[in-house]
Parts: structure tokens; sequence; C-alpha cells
């Protein structure tokens, strides 16, 4: 007759032989396991990009402000640190966009479309790109220069077709510093409320392995499609417009309706 194997519940003062030794293996196996789960999960994570948000540190810079196409502030290029672009995209504290804060300095101060203005706030840089949270919200504003600066030469380009263009929407101050990751879907629900914000969307695609191109996604007439690109963003897509670009960011108009989800 074949021998029973013994019977154990854990309450008892003494653990049968085989039971002991099938312990022994499963805990040995997994000291061996974890340190190379562990290191695996590092091995295979891509390392963060070196964009920085300057947080808890405010900063001054003076330039033309612009209105349009979306807030942006043009720094002359010797006021700025060489690796920082002089253009400079403006946001608003949390995930608001700038437009709000600009109006009601615009409403307090008059007209500083085209003036030369002095703003503080904490910087956003990466990739060649500078932003500005206007952390402060209307206190912002720190002064309204009389000389004003009239150079255009960054205003505006040849405009260029751009056709199915494989890329990504993301929101521009989370991925250029403020969170990282700051794109992909694990940052999908964030970005969707920065851009509901106000934030501009910007569409990324890949020129090469090691760089990217950034465009300031707009309508077709140049008007505002945050709401209209929300179940999009954060995904593979394609996309078709007409390129320019003014004061230093390049610009997409496009129909939103007509980008595409790429599905794999």
């Amino acid at each position: 007759m074949k021998k029973a194997k013994p019977f154990y519940i854990g309450w008892q003062d003494k653990m049968p032989k085989e039971h002991k030794s099938s312990v022994k293996k499963f805990i040995i196996l997994i000291y061996l396991a974890l340190p190379i789960l562990a290191f695996s999960i590092i091995y295979v994570q891509r390392d963060f990009n070196g964009h920085q948000f300057e947080l808890g540190k405010t900063s001054e810079l003076t330039g033309v402000y612009h209105s349009s196409p979306v807030p942006t502030l043009e720094v002359l290029r010797s006021d700025m640190k060489a690796d920082l672009s002089n253009h400079v995209l403006l946001v608003g504290y949390g995930k608001f966009g700038a437009e709000g804060i600009m109006e009601n300095i615009a409403k307090q101060e008059g007209n500083i479309d085209g003036k030369r203005i002095t703003l503080r706030g904490t910087l956003i840089y990466g990739d060649g790109k500078t932003i500005l949270e206007l952390s402060k919200k209307s206190k912002s504003l720190v002064a309204i220069h009389e000389n004003v600066i009239n150079k255009n030469d960054d205003k505006e380009y040849t405009t260029n077709a751009l056709n199915n263009v494989i890329g990504e929407i993301v929101d521009p101050k989370c991925y250029f510093g403020v969170m990282k990751p700051g794109e992909g879907k694990i940052h999908k629900s964030c970005a969707i409320r920065c851009i509901s914000g106000g934030i501009p969307p910007v569409f990324k695609t890949k020129v090469d392995q090691n760089k990217s191109e950034y465009y300031i996604l707009l309508g077709e007439k140049g008007e505002k499609i945050n709401h209209r690109v929300l179940d999009k963003i954060a995904e593979k897509v394609t996309l078709n417009g007409v390129t320019t670009q003014i004061y230093g960011w390049n610009y997409l108009y496009l129909n939103p309706e007509l980008i595409k989800l790429i599905t794999e």
C-alpha cells in the first residue's frame, strides 16, 4: 500500500520534513528571483529626459508680449541663457493656460499686446523649448516698459504642408519639465486636464532617433481646438495640416476631426 503524505495544519508545533523542505526551496527561489526581477525592471525602463522645472525658484524675463496665436514672450537672445530658447511660451499656474491671466492684466493695465514687459514666474525647459509658468497669476506682471521692441524677424516663416506624420499630442507644461514622464498613456489623464484648462496642445513627432519636432495645434482658421483633441491625447496618431513658425514656435493648422488614431 502506498504511504499517505503527512497532513500539516499551520498551528501545529512541528512541520513534517516534506513540507519543511518545500518551504525552504520556495524561500531560496524567492531570494534568488527578486534581485533578478528588480534588475530586469530597472534595465528595461527608459531614462528620464533632461527637461527641467525650476520649482520654488522665481525668474524674471523681459520681452515683447504677443497674445496671438497663443501667449508668448519674445525675449532678446542676449538676455537668455545659452541653453534656453528666447521664445517663451506662457502658461498659467496649475493646469491652466495663460490667456485668462494675461486678459486680467490687460484689464488692469490697458492693452499690452506688442509691448515690452517684464513677467515673473517659474521656468520650464527642455529639448530647445522654454516655458514660463505665471505662478503669481495676475501679480506676475512686474513692469511695462516704454521702449517697445518692434523687431519681428521671428514672426512668421513660409508655410509648408505636413502629410501623414506620426506622433503624439502632449501638454507642453508637463512634457517639458513639470512631470516625468510627461507623455504616454501613463500621463494621459493629467494631460487631458491640462489641455482642457487651456494649455495649448502640442504635437510631438520624431525627426530621427535623437531629435523630435514640436507643433502647437490650432484649427484651420487659427482657432483653439483644445476640447476637440481630448480623445486623441497621449495616443499614437497620424495627421495632416499646414505648418508655419511664429515667434519661434512651430504651429500646425488642421482639421482635428481628421486626426487618426493608430491601433497596433
